[in-house]
């Protein structure tokens, strides 16, 4: 069978900018989240590291439950919406409402009171976040199944999720302590105020995108799946599926080491480098703003290279950058500013790869069981990406905990940390994300799916499709 008896239109840009605007309100939740929760709840709130962590961590045995669960149910669903987009329409509102509270400070007076009540809206919140944000991942593999149209979708997605990962790590914290905070009357009490306000605003914008999403993008028509929800079965199937292991192998780990690099970032500028105020906002944003502009070149060493090679190409030039930013000295902001241009560039290949590499692994999972399972792959992805979130938090809660790391209530003052906490921040910053993404390498050189071996994988799907349909 030839190439050109298998669908490889290219879709239009409108529906690819469209799509990529739905990931504004998860990536920006996503930044706000890693970057500035735990520093919130430990020097905005006043909670400890180590409970700080367990907080992160609590509900990530029900997200073992929903996230798969919501993909199962969004393959089934039957509506005039299609399959996903009714998930967008109600959970939009919501997901953006519960951002709110998880930076507002509810007037509990003691500290376990308030560990009670970040952990319950930290579920509420999560349990939302899984409900807009599977049903949208799977729109990937649903509005193209070529090679090259996903690696460019997953580009539109990730140049508007690294700009609003830019747009927050820039502004969120800037506007909620020093401008906002001040609008309050500064102190503990203003900054606390301005959090609420920031979060408020971000929220509005997180559901706004996802609305527009639902007005504009039609779903390809689809039968939905008919099987019984059967979770333990659906479990032994996807993992059955080699390239998936391996594709959430380099997923899980690229994303982690994002994570754990994003939690310990600023306090290691502030606390270990030292920089002047308000730089390592500009230092986040530089970071964010070289990985947006990086987009088309990763884009187009995708469509040269392959997946595969680009990740590995891209991630090996990250560890060496980290394991360098770990070396800077106190002072040596000017170094870190250098550094994190080169940063920029992993980062943003470390976002967009992974999500264009497993979004190959529905066809070869509907040649060997015949179904399409966008949404439960979609589920255990986001899955993942939360666990490695928590889990993040989580170790890096209580191992500063450990170490004597300093809590207040101050926000990004300067706090003079004992020397077992600055080494702790510097092995969080360097010496772990190398190891991740080494292991992320090694799972990489042997993912099969090249794009001749997706190539054949269609080629036989549509052989099956037109006898079916004979």
């Amino acid at each position: 069978m030839q190439d050109d008896q298998i669908t490889t239109t290219e879709l239009p840009r409108k529906t690819k900018f469209i799509y990529g605007l739905g990931d504004w309100g998860t990536s920006a939740a996503t930044t706000a989240r890693n970057a500035f929760w735990f520093i919130f709840l430990t020097n905005v709130v006043g909670i400890g590291p180590g409970l700080a962590g367990t907080v992160a961590l609590v509900g990530k045995i029900w997200d073992s439950i929903n996230d798969p669960l919501v993909g199962m149910i969004s393959d089934r669903l039957n509506t005039r919406w299609g399959r996903r987009r009714p998930f967008l329409l109600f959970g939009a509102i919501p997901f953006g409402l519960t951002f709110f509270f998880m930076f507002y400070v509810p007037p509990i007076q003691s500290r376990a009171g308030l560990a009670v009540y970040y952990a319950a809206v930290f579920l509420i919140f999560d349990t939302l976040y899984t409900l807009v944000n599977v049903p949208y991942t799977a729109l990937t593999p649903e509005l193209s199944e070529d090679y090259d149209e996903r690696g460019s979708l997953a580009g539109w997605r990730m140049s508007v999720s690294i700009f609003a990962a830019m747009v927050t790590a820039g502004l969120f914290k800037l506007l909620a302590e020093n401008l906002f905070g001040g609008w309050f009357g500064g102190g503990a009490d203003g900054i606390r105020a301005g959090y609420a306000l920031a979060a408020a605003i971000w929220g509005v914008t997180m559901a706004v995108p996802l609305l527009i999403l639902f007005r504009h993008i039609e779903e390809p028509k689809r039968a939905p799946d008919s099987d019984p929800i059967r979770p333990y079965q659906t479990f032994r199937e996807v993992f059955s599926n080699r390239p998936f292991r391996l594709g959430a192998i380099i997923y899980l780990l690229s994303f982690a080491t994002v994570d754990v690099i994003l939690i310990v970032f600023v306090r290691f500028l502030i606390d270990y480098v030292r920089v002047a105020p308000g730089l390592d906002n500009l230092v986040l944003a530089v970071v964010m703003g070289v990985a947006f502009l990086s987009m088309p070149v990763v884009v187009k060493l995708m469509r040269r290279f392959g997946k595969r090679n680009t990740y590995i190409g891209s991630m090996s030039l990250m560890a060496v950058t980290l394991l360098i930013i770990a070396q800077v000295p106190p002072g040596g902001q000017n170094w870190i500013l250098l550094a994190s241009v080169f940063a920029g560039m992993g980062f943003g290949a470390a976002n967009v790869v992974p999500w264009a590499i497993v979004a190959d692994v529905v066809e070869a999972d509907e040649l060997k069981t015949g179904k399409r399972r966008e949404g439960i792959y979609a589920g255990y992805l986001v899955f993942f990406r939360k666990m490695a979130s928590a889990v993040a938090i989580f170790i890096v809660g209580q191992i500063l905990g450990l170490t004597g790391f300093i809590s207040s209530t101050t926000g990004s003052v300067y706090i003079a940390q004992p020397e077992s906490a600055l080494l702790a921040l510097r092995f969080f910053v360097g010496g772990l994300p190398a190891i991740m993404l080494l292991f992320s390498v090694m799972a990489a050189w042997r993912y099969p799916l090249s794009r001749a071996r997706h190539q054949a994988i269609r080629q036989e799907l549509a052989k099956r499709r037109a006898e079916r349909d004979a």
